[in-house]
């Protein structure tokens, strides 16, 4: 069975030069992909160091929500719902992937420096407006929707820019850039438990969007020194990549991890207070604790990907991800809590890092001049799944009878529909390597 069918008018790429091969209708990789490229020195790796900021500033303040939405629900919010208060998250963990639609083909165009100053810029000022919010329309407003939206529009051209700049260390590149994401979701939910009950709420938030300024900056003085290679204009959308069974079932998979993704962060420091009843500081820590961990899933999976293909580390950490999900329905103690937090925070760092590195392969992605593009379509079609996942689980979580069971079944399900959508995908790109041997 043929990755794709050949069409009269697929017989060429976007740029008209991809022959596909006679007989097969598999098309080849763009000539550019076996073009030497930089795989290091200094400009590529501080394009890394932009990148690490970007991870603080977009997933790293997202994968904190776990902490607001605990204070949300005990104290500023306390009439709402968890269904309600974390649409508030979901809308933030939507828009982070979701704009990379905009924002993909933007990059393609030569808008790096646009983009990045823009993004970091609705960041900072989301979070300071959260610090001025005491209704829920204005919670959802700064904190979902302007920082969303600035992660989501910085992310895929500081990632894009990493991205073509290193070939064989492309995962581990990424790998070590998506640690700023573990740092702060480590650092800002310490220092919003620290800080909220000495200076306030409004000023622990300030104190948060102070160091995103700072990651901003450093951001956008890497990346405004390149200006983009500008290329003629182009759809927001490649829709031959909605031919492509291997691409799209790869989008879709994606879907259902993020539908299971951000239930555990979101509601771990919830679960930890109603059904482990730890103390009400060490339910704020879990989910640094979470994300600490995470710093190995991130790094340390792709030390292997000169022995192990990154498909194949993303399917068996998905698989270990629905593991997770059932046996987390067995934790009611704080010791085994503390180490199935630690468990699950290693998973969840792979789940957000190796599609990325994955994408680029020729099996998803045949021209690296469409880069941004393919990356912003996954992440956007991947994004209804981060927007339904923790609202869903939210009407499911009964918090007055400390039952997680449903939810936690939930999750489970979705992780494990993942792991037979990568399936072909997975088997695409071994026989891809094995008939085209580097």
């Amino acid at each position: 069975m043929s990755e794709k069918t050949t069409h009269p008018e697929t017989e060429h790429d976007h740029n008209g030069t991809q022959p596909a091969v006679a007989g097969t209708g598999v098309l080849q990789p763009d000539d550019t992909l076996l073009k030497p490229k930089i795989n290091g020195g200094l400009q590529a790796w501080l394009t890394v160091l932009a990148l690490f900021c970007v991870f603080v500033n977009s997933w790293g303040i997202l994968t904190t929500f776990g902490a607001f939405q605990e204070y949300y629900q005990t104290e500023l919010l306390a009439d709402q719902s968890p269904s309600a208060i974390s649409w508030v998250g979901s809308i933030q963990a939507t828009l982070i992937p979701m704009v990379g639609i905009v924002s993909g083909p933007l990059v393609d165009s030569g808008y790096i420096r646009a983009l990045t100053v823009v993004g970091s810029f609705l960041t900072v000022f989301g979070m300071m407006m959260t610090s001025l919010a005491t209704e829920y329309y204005q919670v959802l407003l700064a904190q979902g929707f302007c920082v969303g939206l600035g992660g989501g529009i910085a992310y895929i051209p500081a990632l894009t820019v990493v991205s073509t700049s290193f070939t064989t260390k492309r995962p581990i590149a990424i790998g070590i850039a998506s640690i700023g994401s573990s740092v702060g979701a480590v650092i800002f939910p310490v220092m919003f438990r620290q800080l909220q009950p000495k200076i306030g709420f409004p000023w622990a938030v300030r104190c948060i969007a102070f160091v995103s300024l700072l990651m901003g900056i450093v951001a956008c003085i890497i990346l405004c020194r390149r200006p983009g290679q500008k290329s003629r204009a182009r759809s927001l959308i490649d829709w031959t990549a909605f031919r492509e069974p291997s691409y799209m079932l790869f989008s879709v998979s994606l879907t259902c991890v993020m539908l299971a993704y951000y239930v555990p962060i979101f509601y771990v420091a919830s679960y930890g207070r109603v059904v482990v009843h730890t103390t009400t500081s060490l339910s704020f820590y879990m989910v640094a604790i979470v994300n600490g961990s995470s710093v190995f899933g991130r790094v340390v999976p792709y030390l292997l990907v000169a022995y192990v293909k990154p498909i194949a580390i993303l399917i068996f950490c998905v698989t270990a991800s629905a593991i997770a999900m059932f046996t987390w329905i067995a934790v009611s103690e704080v010791a085994g809590f503390i180490v199935w937090a630690c468990y699950w925070g290693i998973l969840s760092g792979v789940l957000v890092t190796a599609p990325t590195s994955i994408v680029a392969h020729p099996v998803f992605c045949s021209s690296p001049n469409w880069m941004g593009t393919r990356l912003g379509m996954m992440w956007g079609i991947s994004s209804f799944g981060a927007l339904a996942g923790t609202p869903i689980a939210g009407a499911l979580v009964d918090l007055e009878n400390a039952s997680f069971l449903r939810a936690q079944v939930f999750a489970g399900c979705v992780m494990v529909g993942a792991v037979l959508l990568q399936s072909w995908p997975a088997v695409q790109v071994f026989s891809y390597d094995r008939n085209n041997p580097r």
